[in-house]
Parts: C-alpha cells; sequence; structure tokens
C-alpha cells in the first residue's frame, strides 16, 4: 500500500493542476470561517448565533467542518477527477496496465490516493479547528476543547466519501470536463430536484433526506439549522438526518462507489 501511495506521489507531487487545487482548500478553509468574523447579527428577523460562536470551542468544530464541506467539495473531489482522468487522457493508465499492474492494483493505488487526501484534509481541519477554538476561547482544557461530538471522524467520512463519488464518476466517464460537469450537477441541482419531486408523491418527507450526497452533506451540516427559529414553519419533516442515520447511509453510499470504481475499472477496455 505505501509503495503504491509513493508511486501516486512521484506521479502528481509536481502537477500544477493537484497542486493548486490543494492550495486553494488550504487557503479556504480557513478563510470560509473567518469571514464571518465582521459579520453583524443584530437586527437580523431571526434568531442567529454571534460570531463568537463560531470561532470558540465547541462551535469552531462545527462551524469549521460546514465550511469544510463545501471546500472539500468542490477542491478535493475534483483533484480525485483529476487524478483518474488525467491518466486515462494521457494513456498512462493504459501503458501502466500494460507494462505488468494489475487491474486491481491500479485501483488500489488509486484508492490509496484518496484516502491519504482525506486523511490530510482531516489533520488539516483538526489542526485549524484547534488553533482557533484556542485562540478565540478565554477558558479552555483540552477535554472540553476535544468535546466535539465526533467531528475529526465525520469530517474524514465526509472527505472519502466525496473523493471516492468522484473517483466513481471518473472511472464511469473517463474525461475530466465532463466528469466534473456531472459531479457538479449532481449534488448542487440534481439530487436536490429529485428528492424535491419525490416529496410530492412521499408521504413521509424524511425518507428523502437519505439520499446518498444528502447524507454525506448532513454529516458536516449547516450549524444554524439546529436552532428551530432558522427551519421555516412550513417544513413538516427533519430537516437534518440524524447523526446516526447519517453515518450509516454515507457508509453504504462509500461501499458502493468504491465496488462500482473498481467494477468499471476491471470491465471496461483501457
Amino acid at each position: 500500500m505505501l509503495n503504491l501511495l509513493a508511486l501516486e506521489w512521484k506521479k502528481f507531487r509536481k502537477n500544477s493542476v493537484v497542486s493548486l487545487l490543494c492550495f486553494f482548500y488550504v487557503l479556504f478553509l480557513p478563510a470560509g470561517l473567518l469571514l464571518l468574523k465582521d459579520f453583524d447579527t443584530e437586527g437580523m428577523p431571526i434568531f442567529m448565533p454571534g460570531p463568537q460562536t463560531f470561532y470558540s470551542f465547541p462551535g469552531v468544530w462545527e462551524y469549521l467542518g460546514y465550511a469544510g464541506n463545501w471546500v472539500v467539495f468542490f477542491f478535493l473531489g475534483v483533484v480525485a477527477i483529476y487524478l483518474v482522468t488525467s491518466e486515462i487522457n494521457y494513456k498512462t493508465q493504459r501503458q501502466t496496465i500494460i507494462n505488468g499492474m494489475s487491474r486491481s492494483t491500479y485501483f488500489l493505488s488509486k484508492l490509496s490516493a484518496i484516502f491519504a487526501i482525506s486523511i490530510f484534509a482531516t489533520l488539516y481541519y483538526a489542526i485549524v479547528a484547534f488553533a482557533i477554538g484556542v485562540y478565540f476561547t478565554d477558558d479552555w482544557d483540552f477535554a472540553y476543547a476535544l468535546d466535539n461530538n465526533w467531528a475529526i471522524s465525520r469530517y474524514f467520512l465526509m472527505s472519502i466519501c466525496y473523493l471516492s463519488f468522484a473517483l466513481m464518476l471518473g472511472f464511469l466517464l473517463r474525461k475530466a470536463g465532463l466528469a466534473i460537469f456531472v459531479y457538479m450537477s449532481y449534488v448542487l441541482i440534481i439530487e436536490i430536484l429529485i428528492r424535491m419531486g419525490l416529496r410530492w408523491k412521499l408521504t413521509s418527507g424524511e425518507l428523502t433526506n437519505h439520499f446518498p450526497l444528502n447524507a454525506i452533506e448532513d454529516l458536516m451540516p449547516m450549524p444554524f439549522w439546529k436552532y428551530t427559529e432558522m427551519i421555516p414553519t412550513n417544513i413538516d419533516f427533519e430537516f437534518l438526518l440524524p447523526m446516526k442515520n447519517a453515518v450509516i447511509v454515507s457508509t453504504l453510499a462509500l461501499v458502493v462507489f468504491i465496488l462500482l470504481a473498481r467494477f468499471l475499472l476491471m470491465k471496461r477496455d483501457i
């Protein structure tokens, strides 16, 4: 596994696209939270927490996690697509397999790469959240600071789920532009429209919350929604999945994405 990861590192360590996208993740994760520093909640028509809640323990874990939800989706998900489609485009995937690497080993190298990226993303999230929380929390201790409702584990699961979904689309569509377009469109538009359409047909709108990408998003949801004042009065179902449900559905989706990605590589022409 380490040898395969080292091979992926040698392939992409000097790649400008991968480097730029990872740099954007490093830059925009803290920026996504720090932009709220001067956010004024006074005079708002609905209750919203003050900016201090965004930065101090334990709120910083949730608010930075929500910022990371978007940053991982936009930047690191595209990295996962690029890891596959660039090799298909430049015929290096085909050459690697012809030269003797089995398809299973090749797939394992890509899987190890997205796991490594997810670990990097999670460690960076934990360091940034802890640093911001220490700076903005007046009285804290390690027990209080780390009381975060498994936020670090949820963040890792969220990251690897987004990247595995992107990896699957890379193997399915094989062209970077098309895969990125479908990746963005499905998460931001298509699944939402499907869920909205099903809510007209189903008695319980809660069932539509169990769609895979919605469950993944609900691992690190917008923390504002925990305040009942923020939920529209015409919503007659739970706005967010219970965390246990989100973890179960996301884990099942992760397994499906990985198995589908492997199936596509094993069965399709190279």
